[in-house]
Order: C-alpha cells, then structure tokens, then sequence
C-alpha cells in the first residue's frame, strides 16, 4: 500500500512539507517525486502542468550543470516550486469551495 495521500489537497501537503525540510535525496528525487504526480495533474488546469514541467526542466539543469552555476539560480527554481505549490493549492481550495 502506498502512502501518497489520495486527497490532492493532502498531496499538496506532503508535497510542500517535503520541499520545506529538505527531504529530498537530491534534486533528482524531488524531480521525480513531482513528476510522478499524475493524479494531482489531473485535478488541475493544463497550465499547472506546463509550469510544474518548466520548473522541473531548470531544476534538472541546474543539477547537470552544478547547481548556481547553471544559468538558473537553484534556490530561485526552489522557490518557484513553493509558488506553485501554493497556487495549486488555492485553486483546489476555491473548487472545493474551502475559500
């Protein structure tokens, strides 16, 4: 039995919890943790998942290149993560009508 929650919201979560302690191996494992997030993709507009994928893109090239080295800042891909986390969040939110 897998402990990914079902509830998007909760996946949201965990997802969010994990990035802000760093519990991430590395990058490649917080790549592939948002990439193997299907379900959460389904239950939002085709744009969240062309910006997740954006972000991820940078992400794997700063990791092949050395991190702030790369012509992407690691921290500021980070962060875009973390905005779109919350984004996502708060569109889920108002479909639940939560807000």
């Amino acid at each position: 039995m897998s402990n990914i929650p079902a509830d998007p919201l909760l996946r949201i979560k965990k997802l969010s919890d994990s990035l802000e302690n760093n519990e991430f191996e590395n990058t490649t494992a917080l790549i592939f943790a948002f990439r193997q997030e299907k379900d959460l993709l389904r239950d939002l507009p085709a744009v969240f998942e062309g910006a997740l994928e954006s972000i991820l893109e940078r992400l794997e090239s700063t990791a092949m290149f050395g991190g702030e080295s790369c012509s992407f800042s690691q921290s500021d891909l980070l962060a875009a993560l973390t905005i779109w986390l919350e984004k996502a969040k708060s569109y889920l939110e108002k479909q639940l009508g939560i807000v």
